[in-house]
């Protein structure tokens, strides 16, 4: 997702290591004069630079509230695969 001058630098809400030169980005950014909840994969280059990947979704913010019910009904079902694995 390539943001417009509006809003040069994406808002960076959180990192999620993933190790081995892999992280995953929560961040609020800015395409084509709308705002979306962008989650995505980064990778760390040879430079040591964070660059982003394809993998990810961007979803506009006038959709967070599904989006926050959606991980709210879906949180049992993680429960449930998380206590399978202990």
């Amino acid at each position: 997702m390539t943001e417009t001058s509006e809003h040069p630098s994406p808002e960076v809400v959180k990192l999620i290591d993933k190790g081995m030169g892999k992280r995953v980005y929560i961040r609020v950014s800015r395409f084509h004069d709308h705002d979306y909840v962008d989650i995505r994969n980064f990778y760390q280059a040879e430079d040591e630079e964070w660059k982003p990947t394809r993998k990810g979704i961007a979803i506009p913010v006038e959709l967070y509230d599904e989006l926050i019910d959606a991980l709210t009904d879906i949180k049992p079902l993680i429960a449930s695969c998380l206590a399978k694995k202990a």
